[in-house]
């Protein structure tokens, strides 16, 4: 028995419109297959390169490559769904434009990202704080001397920032961060080798036991049994970030960094 649909019978535009749905769903899908292919593998890189863990939270990376991953992956695929139509004619253009578009969406994703990864982590009286690229102005960094010019691009370098030693430009540097926001760790020409204060800042570290009422005891518990060390052997210096605040652990008695964890240095 013949069961194909008359030509006129009412049921072949809906079963036709049935098939192109699918059809878009169909290349739509594929779109997003590849988007979040190629976006994954390019944010992997990305992170492994400018965003170290668990700088990657401090830095506020998850929000921000979240953002970008939707904007990006969601663009591609949404126009593809609207646009495909087999046979249709430019259809072709249609899909080169729409890649075009993806590709400078997630060019601006990465720009974006770029600009915001850390490039210092800056030791300042008795804290640490995370200074991106987009923190610095140019004319600051053309102060700097030499070996603090250059931006990482492999993660944030570790420094310190001293206040100056002449009066007035502690005055001005004063004046600087009430009113323009400018703080101490915004100026290279202030950043210094850390090891250079690394024993003096001692005098400004906390006992590594506070730690335990920020956060839960077995957290940090399990943090020392991975060091090896026992609470008094350690100090710690909270590190302020973007989005999260970590705590770093130094040597009770060199001071020198044995880890950044992901645990509170204070109340939140």
């Amino acid at each position: 028995m013949d069961q194909s649909i008359p030509l006129n019978s009412p049921d072949r535009p809906a079963k036709a419109a049935a098939g192109s749905l699918a059809t878009r769903a169909r290349a739509a899908g594929i779109h997003l297959s590849i988007s979040l292919l190629v976006t994954a593998s390019v944010f992997a890189s990305m992170i492994a390169l400018w965003y170290p863990w668990p700088v990657f939270l401090a830095a506020g990376a998850p929000e921000l490559l979240l953002l970008v991953t939707v904007c990006d992956v969601v663009l591609g695929p949404a126009l593809t769904f609207v646009a495909f139509r087999p046979g249709k004619k430019g259809l072709k253009f249609d899909l080169v434009v729409i890649a075009m578009l993806q590709l400078g969406a997630l060019g601006y994703g990465v720009h974006t990202v770029f600009i915001a990864r850390p490039v210092f982590t800056v030791f300042a009286v008795d804290r640490f704080e995370l200074v991106s690229e987009a923190d610095i102005e140019p004319e600051q960094l053309a102060k700097a001397s030499s070996a603090y010019r250059e931006l990482s691009v492999t993660g944030p370098r570790l420094v310190a920032a001293e206040l100056p030693a002449d009066a007035g430009e502690r005055s001005t540097l004063l004046m600087a961060a009430a009113t323009q926001g400018i703080d101490l760790k915004h100026l290279p020409q202030h950043y210094r080798d850390f090891d250079t204060v690394r024993l003096k800042g001692l005098a400004k570290s906390m006992p590594v036991e506070r730690l335990r009422e920020y956060n839960e005891p077995a957290r940090v518990e399990a943090v020392m049994s991975d060091l090896g060390r026992t609470p008094q052997s350690m100090r710690y210096y909270p590190l302020r970030g973007v989005k999260r605040d970590l705590t770093v652990f130094v040597d009770a008695t060199t001071g020198r960094i044995l880890r950044i964890a992901n645990l509170a240095p204070w109340p939140r």
